[in-house]
This record gives structure tokens, C-alpha cells and sequence, in this order.
């Protein structure tokens, strides 16, 4: 059984004895107070967020569930004892799903996020014997499979490289016999040089014949290049063996051509690429909400060890984090890297870090490429920027002043703007944002959008100098509610279709 958590899964709030009170509902599901209230506030039957099972309990008839209300005298929890008892790296939540296209654990928190439109499995319906989970079960046997092949083949691999060892084993012992033989022939060698430079004594006759032994052993083929012949074969066959070994080995990018890194896979090819010496006309790392990638503060560092030009980061799930949430590391990666990233997606601090560092290093220019500031609801415009601002993102609590600010003090123009999470009670702050762009073609990105049908046909309503909008895959009621305007063009957010920016 899964371990509970100490937050409600709806809003992420830590469960209280106020208005995060945890209740319980009839299918055994516990949400807080707050998430509750709002939940019976719409119309029509209410369900429960994680099963969607119905529920008709009134709030005041829920039993509280006492035991995940924290307590200074509860004992901290044990680490847990295996991988399957560890919590989502993320959220810190239980494991209780599987994404079937990562083919990896994940929480309820992250099913609706980072992998909110993969293939999602309940684990509980995975241990049923049930032909809806069919597929599922042969793509993990598959895997499974798959990863068995590659573990035998490696197995084979590391007989062959044993084999291999003893060889080259004995051709050291070769050596050995070969190096001491030299070094008898150098004593000798010393020694015939010592007798020639010494003067003439004793009996001439005697002299004589040092000179001719000396001058015999002069003639003599060296022993080494007897012996070096069977010692060169076999260290020719040793190596030939090398080359015939079947390793499980990373595919390499192609030479001289853009690289695109979006998963710690690739980043793992792009590494071995570089490590044996091809190199890219540009390399882009590429990390989404949909498809973050782990660890990226670790594989920039090893990116850079190996490749002498700029990367272009384009650390987007970062960039689109809802409104309160860490950076996940940006400011730490800015801080490191500034010198070596010729864009610069964060906040107006990072943008002023990234700046002062590529200075203090000599880099080429102080600017970036390609400029993304997301702002928030304390903001100032960097005046250490060029112009135009590549991205612009309008996280939930931007003041909607920040365009005039912008255009009447800065004169900055942006080329996208965008607004993670948009849903139809924040249309009012957005077209407050935008709507003195009368003279302008606009172009929005809405990652994560929870417009309602109604809510996009009064954006594009409101707002008919919008040209392009960019969303998430599956959002069939934004261009139904767009159908009307010939010039609206709706455009997925996908890796081609990002890389376009740059």
C-alpha cells in the first residue's frame, strides 16, 4: 500500500487544522478543506479528483483524517528501504502510476503535469487481470525483453574483453623477456665502447682480437628485430580481436550538422559524440514541461567539458513553472554557465547575472543570442538588454502595467508572449497585458492552457491582432474556437516547431 502524503494532491498545500483540514471522501481519497469547498461549489455531480468516483456527502458529514495532520511530536519517517518504497524525486509523493511512454513511476502530482498528455497507467490496474491493460502489460514485457537482450549481449562482451586481457597478459611476459635481453645487449654494447676508447696495452696480438670480436658483434642482427616480428603479429591479432567486439554502445550524432538535445538520452549520445571527436555546427538543449530532462545541471557540465562552443539552453519547464514554484536549479545553471550559453531564458536577475558573468570571462559578447524573461508580480525591466525580447512570460500576478512600463520607458518589443496555466478567469489580466498592442502581430504561447471553448473564442475576440498561438498537442477547442479568423495560425508545441524560435 502506498504511503500517504502529508499535502493535498489538488493544490499541494500541506494539510492543516484550519482551511487545509485533510477530509475524507466515501471512495477512501483525502483532499483538503479548501479543494473540497470549491470542488461542491460547481454544478452537476462532483467526483472525486484522483478516481473519479461520485460523491454526495456533504462537507460538514466528511471525517477528518486526523492521522496526516503533522504533529512536533510524530517521529520523522524512516528512508525508505527499496526504489519501489521511494517518492517521486519531484513532489515527493507516492509512486502510485506509470507512465507507459517513459516507461517510468511517476505520482498523481506529475500525471498532470510533466506528463500530463503521456499514456498513464494505475498500478493497482496493472496487478488486474483485465484485457484493457493487455497492451500495457506487452509493452513492459517488451521492455523487459529489451533490456535482457542488451544485458546478455554485454555479458558475451565481457567474456570476449577477458579473453582479450589474458592475451595481451601474455604478450606482456614478452615483453619482459624481449626488454631483458636489451638490456644484456646495452651492457655489452657499453663495454665493446669502453675496450675501442681505451689506449693500446699488453700484447698487440691480444688487441687484435678484442677488435675483431667487437667488430663480428657490430655485424650481428640485433636480437630485438628477431624477436619483434612474432611479438608484432600477435599484437596485431590482439587488436584485430578488439575491433571485432559487439558492445552495447550509444549511437553518435552526425558531424558538422545542428544537434537537438531533449532527453537524458540524447544528452547522453550528444556526450559520447563529443568525447569521440564530432562536433556540432550548433548544439541546443531543449527541456519542456512535457519532457523535462533530469539532471540537467550535471549534463551541461559534462556537455561543456567536451565541446568548446556555446550551447543554446532553452530550459522551458522552468521558464513556464507555475507561479510560486522553485526554479528547479535555473539560477544555479545561469551562475555556472553564463559563459558558455548564448541564450538566456530566467527571471530579470538571472538576465543580469548572466550578463555580468559573460563579461567577467571575456566571452565574445555580453548579450545572449536569443533573450527570455519571465516575470512575475515584482518586476523591473533590465536595461542591459538589447531591444527585443525574444519570449516574454506573464506568470499568474503579473502586473498588467508591465507593457507600457516597457514600451514608454524601455522600448522594448517582444516577438512571443507567454502565459502558462491561462485559464478563463485570468483572460481579463492577460488582455489587460496585451491590449495596447493594436499596431502589432501577436504571437502567444500557451503552455499547460485551461481555457474553456468559451473563454479562447472571447480571446480571439478580444484580441484579433493575435496571428500565431502555440499550444500544448490536444487542444482541438482552441482552433474550433479560432476556425472563424482566417489569419489565426494554431501551431503545436513541439521540439521542430520550438527549435524555430532560434
Amino acid at each position: 500500500m502506498a504511503s500517504a502524503t502529508i499535502e493535498c494532491d489538488v493544490c499541494n498545500e500541506k494539510f492543516d487544522s484550519g482551511n487545509n483540514k485533510p477530509l475524507c471522501l466515501t471512495c477512501g481519497h483525502t483532499f483538503c478543506f479548501s479543494c473540497i469547498t470549491n470542488l461542491q461549489r460547481l454544478s452537476g455531480t462532483q467526483n472525486c479528483p484522483k478516481c473519479r468516483k461520485p460523491f454526495s456527502q456533504r462537507i460538514d458529514q466528511m471525517l477528518v483524517n486526523y492521522a496526516l495532520i503533522p504533529s512536533e511530536n510524530k517521529a520523522r519517517p524512516h528512508p525508505p528501504s527499496s526504489l519501489s518504497e521511494a517518492p517521486c524525486l519531484h513532489q515527493g509523493k507516492a509512486l502510485d502510476f506509470l507512465c507507459m511512454d517513459c516507461m517510468e513511476l511517476v505520482c498523481f502530482t506529475c500525471i498532470r503535469g510533466t506528463h500530463k498528455n503521456h499514456e498513464i497507467e494505475l498500478l493497482d490496474d496493472l496487478l488486474q487481470e483485465d484485457e484493457s491493460v493487455l497492451n500495457s502489460w506487452t509493452k513492459i514485457r517488451s521492455t523487459i525483453h529489451g533490456k535482457l537482450g542488451r544485458v546478455n549481449n554485454l555479458v558475451s562482451v565481457s567474456d570476449d574483453i577477458l579473453s582479450l586481457i589474458d592475451e595481451i597478459i601474455s604478450l606482456k611476459t614478452e615483453f619482459h623477456g624481449w626488454k631483458d635481453s636489451l638490456l644484456v645487449q646495452k651492457v655489452s654494447t657499453e663495454q665493446d665502447l669502453q675496450v675501442w676508447d681505451a689506449p693500446a696495452t699488453g700484447v698487440i696480438e691480444n688487441k687484435r682480437h678484442e677488435c675483431k670480436e667487437m667488430l663480428c658483434r657490430l655485424k650481428l642482427k640485433p636480437l630485438e628485430n628477431m624477436e619483434l616480428p612474432e611479438i608484432r603479429a600477435r599484437l596485431s591479432a590482439a587488436l584485430k580481436k578488439c575491433d571485432s567486439l559487439q558492445t552495447y554502445e550509444l549511437p553518435t550524432f552526425e558531424d558538422g550538422v545542428p544537434w537537438t538535445v531533449t532527453s537524458l538520452a540524447e544528452g547522453e549520445r550528444a556526450v559520447a559524440s563529443l568525447a569521440n571527436n564530432i562536433k556540432p555546427s550548433r548544439l541546443v538543449v531543449l527541456s519542456t514541461h512535457t519532457h523535462p530532462i533530469p539532471g540537467l545541471e550535471e549534463l551541461l557540465y559534462r556537455l561543456c567539458f567536451h565541446h568548446t562552443g556555446d550551447i543554446s539552453l532553452l530550459s522551458l519547464d522552468c521558464f513556464w513553472r507555475p507561479a510560486g514554484q522553485s526554479d528547479g536549479g535555473l539560477e544555479a545553471i545561469i551562475d555556472k554557465f553564463s559563459d558558455r550559453l548564448d541564450t538566456m531564458y530566467g527571471s530579470p536577475d538571472q538576465g543580469l547575472t548572466y550578463s555580468h558573468k559573460r563579461l567577467s570571462t571575456g566571452a565574445t559578447r555580453a548579450e545572449p543570442c536569443k533573450v527570455g524573461i519571465r516575470f512575475g508580480s515584482y518586476f523591473h525591466v533590465p536595461v542591459y538588454l538589447p531591444g527585443q525580447i525574444d519570449d516574454a512570460c506573464c506568470a499568474r500576478g503579473t502586473s498588467f502595467h508591465i507593457r507600457s512600463y516597457m514600451r514608454q520607458y524601455n522600448g522594448y518589443s517582444v516577438t512571443r508572449w507567454h502565459f502558462p496555466d491561462l485559464c478563463d478567469e485570468d483572460l481579463d489580466w492577460m488582455i489587460g497585458i496585451l491590449r495596447r498592442f493594436n499596431d502589432s502581430r501577436l504571437r502567444v504561447v500557451l503552455p499547460r492552457n485551461g481555457l474553456t471553448a468559451t473563454g479562447a473564442r472571447r480571446l480571439f475576440e478580444e484580441l484579433p491582432q493575435i496571428r500565431e498561438v502555440y499550444h500544448d498537442p490536444g487542444a482541438a477547442h482552441l482552433t474550433s474556437a479560432g476556425s472563424g479568423a482566417p489569419h489565426l495560425t494554431f501551431i503545436k508545441l513541439s521540439t521542430n516547431n520550438i527549435i524555430q524560435w532560434l
